[in-house]
């Protein structure tokens, strides 16, 4: 395993809850994050399995996972106070050829290293302790590969549209994005304002200020607008498939987030509407 710490990694101590597994840090979430990893575990698993060249098919000798905002590796579920591995240990037996984690605090990456060792894949992975874009700059992906990126941010304002940009230079590549479709933007409808400078997180987040545009009389045809843009703005960067998008909610039924798939192959939407169907099937049906 290899693991690389930037000038970007965050040092602060750990403030959230520590495992009573393992004692090491842990991150607070909903129950809503079983919803979020049933469909990136089943999407991982067919892109890692369906891609992979057999006898009968020429497919990608180099099949890459990279996520940004890994985390530590294990969740605490709220309400219910059980322990879950995170997103990294719920992907990391899946047939890809090199895994790629990026997370900012040291506490959390280093959790996360320690968490991978006993997998047979951990010879295969790597970690970047630091700000995404500036390890998105340092990563080598394998020239030939075909990568699926899973982007989770906790704000809009730490996903610029410029990482989608630099990945898409840097590789072929699927992506399943979270869009903090509650906190990030609708209820921060306020803070959007006509006159705001460039360095808004919606600006940032879009890659440009067309979202001044959009009417502001309803947050949720602001937030519609606000979507409709992003993908316009993934589709000019050649990713014509766009999923269907699934919005997560609380326990309350609020609006959290959205996760948006992006494919510049049809072979990738097929993929993602075979892990809507059957994200709660035991069994994969490749």
């Amino acid at each position: 395993m290899k693991f690389q710490s930037l000038s970007s990694a965050d040092p602060t101590p750990w403030v959230e809850s520590l495992s009573n597994v393992d004692g090491l840090p842990i991150r607070d979430s909903g129950s809503w994050i079983d919803m979020k990893h049933q469909l990136l575990t089943y999407y991982a698993a067919i892109f890692a399995t369906g891609m992979k060249p057999t006898e009968y098919k020429r497919g990608w000798p180099s099949r890459v996972y990279l996520e940004l905002f890994s985390g530590p590796g294990r969740c605490l579920i709220r309400n219910s106070i059980q322990e879950d591995f995170g997103s990294p240990l719920k992907i990391i037996d899946c047939e890809f050829t090199k895994f790629i984690f990026t997370e900012m605090n040291l506490a959390a990456a280093k959790a996360l290293e320690q968490r991978l060792q006993p997998f047979k894949n951990q010879d295969l992975t790597e970690i970047w302790c630091g700000d995404c874009s500036e390890a998105i700059d340092k990563i080598q992906i394998p020239s030939g590969s075909l990568t699926f990126a899973f982007i989770d941010p906790t704000g809009i304002a730490h996903a610029p549209f410029s990482l989608i940009e630099s990945l898409h230079r840097k590789t072929r590549c699927d992506l399943l994005i979270n869009i903090q479709h509650g906190m990030g933007i609708k209820m921060n409808m306020h803070q959007y304002k006509p006159d705001a400078d460039e360095q808004s997180a919606l600006t940032k987040f879009l890659g440009n200020d067309s979202w001044k545009q959009i009417p502001r009389q309803n947050a949720g045809e602001f937030f519609r607008g606000v979507l409709d843009l992003y993908k316009k703005q993934l589709n000019d960067l050649g990713f014509k498939f766009i999923g269907r998008e699934v919005l997560i909610s609380n326990d309350q039924n609020t609006p959290l987030y959205l996760l948006l798939f992006a494919s510049k192959h049809a072979r990738g939407e097929e993929f993602w509407k075979k892990s809507l169907k059957g994200r709660s099937q035991q069994e994969l049906d490749l």
